[in-house]
């Protein structure tokens, strides 16, 4: 009786997984079929939504599966999902949910096309390791037409499984609990390697 209770339990908790699965698959395509009027945006529609569920609906229009940091830095919030066909790309943006929020937020953008990117001529673009990858690393940014090297915010930026990955960091305030070193933003950006 013991012996047949022990492989009951078991098997039991060997379905466990593949029960959470199916449901979470189901929640996946529940969400993804969700719209304002029941349809998947046209292949030429850019949007966005607020809503975490429906990162599904833009992962359904873009055919591909989004790849997305399995931890946050400390009350950073989704924002939105975008997804813009003609770029083959989808950026989730997030920010610094804290009561004296000081415009810190995180964007990330994974997209089919390369994206081309053309640095300033006086940006300083640093190689750094992401795992095994090779990523390029920029802080800056354009104000009023001249780069300034200075500007609070990182730019990283890699390619990996045929895919184009930016993730970019901007704030304001250094002395911010919000605030991102480059060192956390490598860290975030190793979270999405495969």
């Amino acid at each position: 009786m013991v012996i047949q209770k022990n492989k009951l339990l078991n098997e039991v908790s060997m379905l466990k997984p593949i029960v959470r699965a199916l449901l979470l698959a189901l929640f996946v395509f529940s969400a993804a079929a969700c719209n304002k009027n029941g349809d998947s945006a046209s292949s030429d529609e850019v949007y966005t939504v607020s809503d975490v569920q429906k990162i599904s609906l833009a992962q359904q229009d873009a055919g591909f599966t989004i790849k997305l940091p399995h931890t946050m830095p400390k009350d950073y919030k989704f924002q939105s999902v975008k997804y813009v066909p003609d770029k083959q790309g989808i950026t989730v943006q997030y920010f610094w949910n804290d009561d004296s929020f000081t415009g810190e937020m995180l964007f990330l953008t994974q997209q089919l096309t390369d994206p081309q990117i053309d640095y300033a001529s006086n940006a300083r673009v640093e190689d750094v390791l992401l795992g095994n990858v090779w990523a390029k690393f920029v802080q800056g940014s354009d104000v009023n037409g001249v780069w300034q090297n200075e500007a609070p915010v990182y730019w990283l930026r890699w390619q990996a499984h045929d895919f184009y990955f930016t993730l970019i960091f901007t704030g304001t305030e250094s002395s911010s609990e919000g605030w991102m070193t480059k060192d956390e933003l490598v860290k975030l950006a190793e979270q999405l390697l495969w």
